[in-house]
């Protein structure tokens, strides 16, 4: 016993150090001539500290209260990521005054982690973790909750719910999201006591933590950076919390702040993806839009022919040059909406290219019956947006290359 704690305290002086000092780089860099991220530029700290989250802790109580626990090594109380990516995801998407963020306090510390069984080395933590997380949801009892946890973390968490929080505060955790979890494989992927379909676990290719249970894998770059993660994961959080509210609706998380577009009067719905994000050029009609006296749309247009290469619309009153995204191929069509006549209605399906997802066909609908079809219909995940009563379509974002890859559709009220 003394031999192996040697070891383990051993392995902490060596490899905690090298840990601690790596600053990890956002997603977007100037280096790689892209923008820094805004929403994780206005969180992330360049220095070797952690991201505090104190909202809950500090009294504040929101219609949704998010708990992060970090991971080995991280300084307090969020560290550096993928905690601080998500919870600025997760504001941006739902609101900063809808959602109350909480680091959740416990040491972190490296042989913790080193234990290679399903009890963490000092149960004390688990203990002192679930008594927060227990305190926080009797001092905000009308919330709906989410968590998520890293590396250790995510062990820590899935202990807290497993063994100890009764029924009363599991059945109040709506959707639970985990990061290279040092316990996935020995849980068999899930998180015991909460329902499969309210988890979500993320575990990188070559990541040995969480694909063959090996803690020491924690060193591994495979292991070190989960930002690219936290979108996805925001996303699959936000769709849990619609649904478990009723919303009508499931808000979008963009890498575009749309917080400023709420004053203007748009709403942005959420992204069919045909290639998966990131695959060409984002683009918004929303930003265009929001410089117009009156916003009506004067026609809708493509091109397609297999599939949907291009999509744009006309504004009365719009810039030079229509709103346009995708490439030049297909045949072209328009459909030119009369006085008083509104998108009001519009069908995407997946379409095929060398075995890869992309948008295949798309229909707008007009209030007076009329229809613009462009690409080759399928019926392969269609899917048919109806915008809010008063309201109707008046452009699109998402992104584009030599085709559409991804579509969503922004809405705005009808002018009387």
């Amino acid at each position: 016993m003394k031999r192996s704690m040697a070891i383990i305290l051993a392995l902490q002086c060596v490899l905690t150090p090298g840990l601690a000092r790596v600053t990890l780089r956002s997603d977007y860099t100037e280096e790689a001539s892209q923008p820094v991220h805004s929403l994780q530029a206005r969180q992330q700290d360049s220095s070797d500290k952690g991201v505090l989250e104190n909202e809950v802790r500090d009294g504040t109580c929101k219609d949704t209260m998010f708990f992060f626990l970090r991971g080995s090594t991280q300084q307090p109380n969020m560290g550096l990521q993928p905690g601080p990516q998500l919870a600025a995801y997760l504001r941006s998407t739902l609101g900063a005054d809808k959602i109350a963020i909480q680091g959740i306090e416990y040491a972190a510390t490296l042989q913790d982690n080193l234990c290679i069984n399903n009890q963490l080395c000092r149960p004390r933590e688990v203990t002192s973790a679930s008594t927060q997380i227990r305190e926080y949801m009797d001092q905000c009892s009308d919330s709906d909750i989410v968590v998520g946890g890293y590396s250790q973390g995510a062990a820590m968490l899935s202990r807290v719910i497993s063994d100890r929080l009764g029924s009363e505060y599991k059945d109040r955790i709506v959707a639970a999201v985990t990061f290279g979890n040092t316990m996935q494989v020995y849980n068999k992927n899930t998180i015991p006591g909460l329902a499969p379909e309210r988890v979500q676990m993320f575990c990188n290719k070559f990541d040995p933590v969480c694909r063959n249970g090996l803690p020491l894998g924690a060193v591994m770059p495979g292991h070190r950076d989960y930002r690219p993660s936290a979108k996805p994961a925001a996303e699959f959080l936000v769709q849990k919390l619609a649904a478990a509210k009723g919303w009508t609706t499931v808000p979008i998380v963009s890498d575009i702040d749309l917080s400023h577009f709420a004053d203007v009067g748009f709403t942005f719905r959420e992204i069919y993806r045909g290639a998966p994000a990131g695959s060409s050029t984002s683009f918004n009609d929303g930003t265009e839009l929001a410089k117009l006296d009156s916003v009506r749309v004067v026609s809708i247009f493509g091109r397609g022919a297999a599939r949907v290469d291009a999509l744009g619309v006309k504004m009365d009153g719009g810039p030079d040059g229509a709103q346009e995204h995708g490439g030049s191929g297909g045949n072209f069509k328009e459909l030119t909406l009369e006085e008083g006549e509104y998108w009001i209605m519009t069908e995407v399906c997946n379409g095929r290219k060398k075995k890869k997802d992309r948008v295949g066909f798309f229909r707008a609908s007009t209030s007076l019956g009329r229809v613009l079809e462009v690409g080759s219909r399928t019926n392969d995940r269609c899917v048919t947006f109806v915008p809010g009563e008063g309201r109707s379509f008046v452009g699109m974002h998402g992104e584009s290359g030599e085709e559409v890859d991804s579509v969503g559709f922004i809405e705005y009220p009808k002018l009387d």
